[in-house]
C-alpha cells in the first residue's frame, strides 16, 4: 500500500466469531470498489471458524490483510489494526454488518474531494434511516442523535487527525463514543454526507447486548469523567458541559431502571447536581432525575423499592 496516495483507504474490522456474516461484509467492502483501499481483519481470539474464512478471503483478494491476535475485545482489536493500517484515511466497520457498496463509495469520494478530516454518513437499521442535523453544535447531535455520532462505522477519518490516538480498551460500552468526541474535538473540517451507505444488523448477543447493567453504567460515568479531562475548553463550553451531564444523568438512570442490580446508596453516587436531567427524553426519567438532583431523595428511593417489590411479587 502506498501510504503517499492520499486517496488511500484502510477499513478496519475487527472479527470475533462472525462466521456467519463475515463473507456478506467483506464482499460488500471490497464491492465499493474504491481505488487504493485495504481491508485489515483482525481475528480477536474466535473460537469458530472466522479466522479460516478471513485467511481465505485473503487467498483470493490482496488487498485483505489478516491478522490473528489473543481476545482482548473490540477496542483492543481496532488499536491492533490502527497501529498497522497505511492509508491516508482511515474506516472502521464491524464484521456483522454490511456496506451499501455504491453509496459507501459515493460517501468516500465526497470526504477526500471536499477534504474532510472526518466524513460522516447515514446508518440504515431495519427499516430506519439513521442522521443527524447537521445544523445543530456537535455537543447537541450527541444528544439528539447518538446512534449516528456515536458509531465509529459510519464515519471517513484522516489518519492525521487520528495521530497517536487510540480506543480505551478497559471500556466495554461507550469507547466509541469517547473516541469519536476526542475526534471531533481534534477535527477543523466536519463533513455530512447524505448517501446511505452503512447497513446495520442488530445482533442481540453482541457485547453491547450482553455486558452487565452495572459495567455499562460505570463505563458511561467513566468515559463522561475522560472526555472532560480531554476537552482542554470544557469549563468555557456550556453546550459541551450539557452534554457531558447528560451523560451523568444516562449512568444514573441505569441504576433507577435495575433496581434488582443496585442499591439506592449506589445510585445516589451517580447523580451530579446538575439540571441536564432536561434533555432526557422519557418523562418519567426526567421527572426522577429532576427530584434526584434536588433533594427530594425520597421519591426516586420509593421507585426502586416498588420495582423490586413488583419484581419479587412477580417471579
Amino acid at each position: 500500500m502506498n501510504n503517499t496516495n492520499d486517496r488511500s483507504l484502510s477499513v478496519i474490522v475487527p472479527v470475533y466469531n462472525s462466521s456467519e456474516y463475515l463473507k456478506e461484509c467483506i464482499e460488500s467492502i471490497i464491492n465499493s470498489n474504491i481505488e487504493g483501499m485495504e481491508i485489515i481483519l483482525v481475528d480477536d481470539g474466535s473460537k469458530d471458524d472466522s479466522y479460516e474464512i478471513c485467511r481465505q478471503l485473503a487467498q483470493v483478494d490482496d488487498r485483505i490483510i489478516v491478522y490473528q491476535k489473543e481476545n482482548g475485545g473490540s477496542a483492543s482489536a481496532r488499536n491492533y489494526g490502527l497501529m498497522r493500517a497505511t492509508g491516508s484515511y482511515i474506516a472502521f466497520f464491524d464484521s456483522d454488518d454490511t456496506a451499501s457498496s455504491a453509496a459507501y463509495k459515493e460517501a468516500f469520494d465526497e470526504t477526500v474531494n471536499k477534504n474532510y478530516d472526518v466524513g460522516c454518513f447515514n446508518m440504515i437499521i431495519g427499516q430506519e434511516i439513521i442522521t443527524c442535523n447537521p445544523s445543530l453544535c456537535i455537543w447537541k447531535q450527541f444528544i439528539e442523535s447518538p446512534i449516528y455520532m456515536h458509531s465509529l462505522c459510519n464515519k471517513f477519518i484522516k489518519r492525521t487527525v487520528i495521530d497517536e490516538l487510540r480506543m480505551d480498551e478497559d471500556l466495554i460500552v461507550c469507547e466509541d463514543m469517547l473516541f469519536c468526541a476526542k475526534i471531533f474535538i481534534r477535527s477543523n473540517s466536519i463533513g455530512y454526507i447524505s448517501s446511505d451507505a452503512y447497513l446495520y444488523r442488530m445482533v442481540s448477543d453482541s457485547v453491547t447486548h450482553a455486558t452487565d447493567c452495572y459495567k455499562k453504567s460505570n463505563d458511561d460515568m467513566e468515559s463522561a469523567r475522560r472526555l472532560e479531562l480531554y476537552y482542554d475548553d470544557s469549563d468555557n463550553d456550556v453546550d459541551f458541559q450539557d452534554f457531558v451531564n447528560y451523560r451523568y444523568q444516562i449512568a444514573a438512570l441505569r441504576f433507577l431502571l435495575e433496581p434488582d442490580v443496585f442499591s439506592i446508596s449506589e445510585y445516589k453516587k451517580r447523580i451530579r447536581n446538575k439540571d441536564a436531567f432536561r434533555l432526557l427524553n422519557n418523562k418519567t426519567h426526567r421527572f426522577l432525575c429532576r427530584c434526584a438532583n434536588n433533594g427530594i431523595g425520597i421519591i426516586p428511593n420509593m421507585y426502586i423499592y416498588l420495582k423490586r417489590l413488583k419484581q419479587v411479587v412477580t417471579r
